[in-house]
């Protein structure tokens, strides 16, 4: 059953879903993200609170630049799609009886 939903879930994705508009919205909400983390870094009394929150803002932010820019290392690697057979019953499985 799970194999059937996979199989179905990889024929009906589309390249689509990466569109101008996902990238914006993703990319911009994203580096509002690392704004917000930087506007509560600069609350915090202890230095290793204040810089850790910066640094996090700071990679918050350039992956928002990256998702705008459309960069590849955010890009998922296609695996080539193996049509699925029926299983023949040569497997342990599949046997009857013995």
């Amino acid at each position: 059953m799970i194999g059937k939903l996979s199989a179905w879930y990889r024929d009906n994705v589309s390249e689509a879903a990466d569109c101008f508009a996902c990238r914006l919205i993703s990319g911009f909400g994203m580096i509002g993200i690392g704004a917000f983390i930087l506007a509560q870094a600069k609350r915090r009394r202890s230095p290793l609170e204040n810089y850790t929150m910066k640094s996090i803002a700071a990679v918050a932010g350039v992956l928002g630049v990256a998702r705008l820019a459309d960069a590849n290392f955010l890009k998922a690697k296609a695996e080539p799609v193996h049509k699925q057979t029926k299983p023949t019953g040569d497997h342990p499985f599949f046997k009857r009886g013995s």
